[in-house]
């Protein structure tokens, strides 16, 4: 099957009026935000973390219509569609069957280029503040702390590092601390967790809850300013808490370029 794209649950592909020619930018890694520290009386530049930016989804794209007044019909119908200011979703349908997710707004101008009296191309360019696609699926994964430290390895089945995630406590747990080896990115609650109780980090929002308590003065983390990153591919996770026989419970939805 071929590959699909709609925006807004608008497809942009509609068999005989309009269809996307090819995307000429945005598929593959986005550009890096930030720059190295150049240093006085030192040669070249000291090293910063860099994040990765946002970026743009560019479609060449056709319309056409049976005469002039049917292609400016089909331009106003697909001008609607995609109009709407804000941002929206653009699903990415792969040959696989696949559908990958990403939030994106209309940002530039659309200018016709008629070819002909029923035929005209234009480009349709689409902006992602979050500069990766999401798979549709969740990955939970649940270990039990039968002893401490517990390690394991954890397979992010993502192109991209996930850093939105929920991970969530289940006790008894004593100041549990979670890290991933990989990349020496750590997060620890600083407290007891009762048999029956669970504490929920969620490393998007920056929030913490025991049930309706906020529990964010007890959180400490450390390697990064995001609270937990899985690499993509295998990440060698670690649980230390000085009570075991409760569990860790990561919830993410996969990153991909």
């Amino acid at each position: 099957m071929p590959e699909t794209w709609s925006f807004n649950g608008f497809s942009l592909s509609s068999r005989g009026k309009w269809d996307v020619e090819s995307v000429i930018e945005g598929i593959g890694i986005p550009k890096f935000r930030g720059n190295d520290l150049r240093v006085p009386f030192q040669h070249g530049n000291r090293w910063i973390k860099k994040r990765f930016d946002s970026r743009k989804v560019v479609f060449s794209m056709w319309v056409k219509g049976t005469d002039r007044a049917d292609l400016d019909d089909n331009i106003d119908a697909f001008l609607t569609a995609i109009g709407k200011p804000g941002p929206h979703t653009l699903s990415r349908t792969l040959r696989s069957g696949e559908t990958r997710l990403a939030q994106a707004e209309l940002c530039s101008e659309i200018q016709f280029v008629r070819k002909n009296p029923g035929y005209a191309k234009f480009a349709l360019e689409l902006e992602l503040a979050d500069p990766f696609f999401y798979g549709t699926g969740k990955t939970t994964d649940t270990q039990v702390a039968v002893s401490s430290p517990l390690s394991w390895t954890h397979v992010n089945a993502g192109s991209a590092p996930a850093t939105a995630m929920v991970i969530t406590l289940s006790g008894p747990l004593s100041n549990p601390v979670l890290r991933n080896q990989n990349n020496g990115v750590w997060i620890q609650y600083l407290g007891t967790i009762l048999n029956g109780e669970s504490v929920v980090l969620d490393t998007k929002y920056f929030t913490c809850f025991q049930d309706d308590e906020n529990m964010i003065s007890i959180v400490k983390h450390g390697g990064d300013a995001y609270w937990m990153i899985l690499d993509a591919g295998d990440n060698s996770l670690v649980l230390e808490t000085e009570t075991t026989g409760g569990s860790v419970t990561l919830d993410y939805y996969s990153a991909f370029y």
